[in-house]
């Protein structure tokens, strides 16, 4: 069994992070290094999010957030200018959510 901690890193916190820039990217158009800035990532991450360089698992567990618009409010809090803190822990709190459901 793998800890929650690596399925949390390698799988839910890419996957929500792609949902988020697939988002911000295409109805907010955002440009990358935005995307990053507000995320706190580089650049280059969400390139490779929004050029779907990720595993099958990753693209599964994006397809089951974004078809239950599981990261709305982040982005709205994002849209709005939020504090950082604020956004990550409401990352953090769809992580545990989602880390117990799958």
């Amino acid at each position: 069994m793998e800890p929650d901690c690596r399925k949390i890193t390698k799988e839910i916190l890419p996957a929500i992070r792609a949902a988020i820039t697939d988002i911000m990217a295409a109805q907010y158009h955002y440009r990358q290094i935005d995307i990053a800035g507000k995320l706190g990532i580089v650049q280059v991450a969400v390139s490779k999010y929004l050029n779907q360089k990720y595993s099958e698992r990753v693209a599964e567990i994006k397809r089951y957030i974004l078809q239950r618009d599981l990261v709305r409010s982040i982005v709205n809090s994002i849209v709005d200018n939020s504090s950082r803190d604020d956004i990550d822990k409401q990352i953090n709190a769809l992580c545990a959510r989602l880390s117990a459901t799958l």
